[in-house]
């Protein structure tokens, strides 16, 4: 079986088998590494190692003793003649001989020009064997570590890729998402992501259709009443009872032909919605001059600190329904006290004395049909404000207490958002 059977093979594999494969391979590495070293004697290659050692030093020895020249030993080593040999070393024959520890010791009988000699060697001469077999086990320790970590990394690399791949293409909404004819969970995941995908883009064209359907059905009668409205606001006389609820009629009108486009316009796609240059104070006091019903009849005073060339790129009729929004619920709700409008810059603030938001409306996440206890309708405008905020790219805080309610914009440029 060549190299590519065995990859196709390896990718028809489960990843639940992959992994699984990969750690009875890691297992019977070790578990062989292991049987190899016990079959290794400690002793063994200790003894091998001084007998190499032994006979590099006992050909240096003959040499120097067929020259006639009195040979220098190292520290812990000894050399014996036939005249002064010990009588207990006397019984040995020519070879090696030595005794483990405690009392270790290595000798060494040899020949050299018809007479034989003894070579006594210390324990001590060879102590550093032992830190030199510590070290070699700390290495081979060292080099299983590091191999587990390479052939853990490989294997987490084959069985991560194919998810990655595919959280690469969701995120970038590469279609066709990649692995969906794959058999394991990996063509599982792939299959439910993009049946999900085509079911949330079923349900955006449901939703554009539906807007724009809307749009269609309520623009022509919310024309024909606001025509009709205006119509018999001018022929009353400017004594009439009537007249305070054909303006009303009129305002409400304009206000949900405005509703309408906003809400059409945060149906679409936030890279498609057109942006120009907009001049903020005259949108802030046109949003004023609309809030003045609300504060009829009670002691609030209405404020602006603004400079009159800030301006912005961004949508006129949606930066219009976010401030209309904000200044009306704080008209709405404040009875007393003050409703002041800052700009700075790019950042608006709007600020009451009213009583502060309801505890069933989270300050910072404005959920839509919340339900208030003044059941007034405070909760859906505050949805719709979040709503352009994060379609506009903007972020909006707000602080609230008991004192009353302060909302901050920080409105930035369209090229900020990309």
């Amino acid at each position: 079986m060549n190299a590519r059977s065995l990859k196709s093979l390896y990718r028809s594999l489960t990843l639940r088998t992959r992994i699984t494969v990969a750690f009875v391979l890691l297992m019977a590495g070790a578990m062989g590494f292991i049987v190899l070293v016990e079959l290794v004697d400690y002793d063994d290659v200790r003894a091998s190692v001084v007998s190499m050692s032994q006979d590099r030093e006992v050909r240096r020895l003959q040499v120097a003793l067929a020259q006639g020249v009195q040979p220098d030993l190292p520290e812990g080593s000894q050399l014996f003649d036939p005249h002064t040999v010990p009588q207990v070393l006397r019984r040995y024959g020519l070879g090696y001989h030595g005794e483990a520890a405690p009392n270790e010791w290595h000798l060494r009988v040899f020949e050299s020009s018809g007479q034989r000699y003894y070579l006594l060697q210390h324990g001590d001469h060879y102590a550093y064997l032992e830190h030199l077999i510590n070290a070699f086990a700390a290495l081979v320790i060292l080099t299983c570590v590091l191999c587990a970590f390479w052939i853990g990394r490989r294997t987490s690399a084959h069985v991560i890729a194919p998810i990655t791949r595919l959280a690469d293409a969701v995120q970038n909404k590469h279609k066709p998402f990649p692995f969906q004819d794959a058999r394991d969970e990996i063509g599982v995941l792939a299959r439910a992501f993009a049946q999900h995908s085509d079911e949330l883009e079923q349900f955006l064209q449901r939703e554009q259709c539906f807007a724009g359907d809307a749009s269609h059905e309520l623009r022509t009668p919310l024309a024909i009443i606001g025509g009709a409205a205006e119509t018999l606001l001018h022929q009353l006389p400017a004594d009439s009872r009537l007249l305070a609820s054909a303006e009303r009629i009129v305002r409400t009108t304009q206000e949900m032909q405005r509703q309408l486009t906003c809400l059409l316009l945060l149906s679409r796609d936030p890279r498609t919605v057109p942006r120009s240059n907009l001049l903020l104070r005259p949108v802030i006091e046109e949003c004023m001059a609309r809030c003045v019903p609300w504060l009829a009849g009670k002691p609030v005073r209405l404020t602006l600190d603004a400079a009159q060339d800030e301006q912005l790129l961004t949508n006129d009729v949606l930066a219009q329904s976010v401030i209309w929004n904000l200044l009306r619920n704080a008209c709405q709700y404040t009875e007393e006290g003050e409703v002041r409008v800052e700009l700075r810059g790019t950042t608006l603030r709007v600020a009451d004395t009213g009583p502060g938001l309801p505890s069933s409306i989270d300050a910072q996440q404005f959920h839509r049909f919340v339900t208030s206890a003044r059941q007034s309708g405070e909760g859906l405008g505050l949805s719709i404000v979040q709503r352009v905020v994060e379609h506009l790219g903007w972020q909006m805080t707000v602080d609230t207490s008991v004192q009353g309610c302060c909302f901050t914009l920080q409105m930035r440029p369209a090229a900020a958002d990309t």
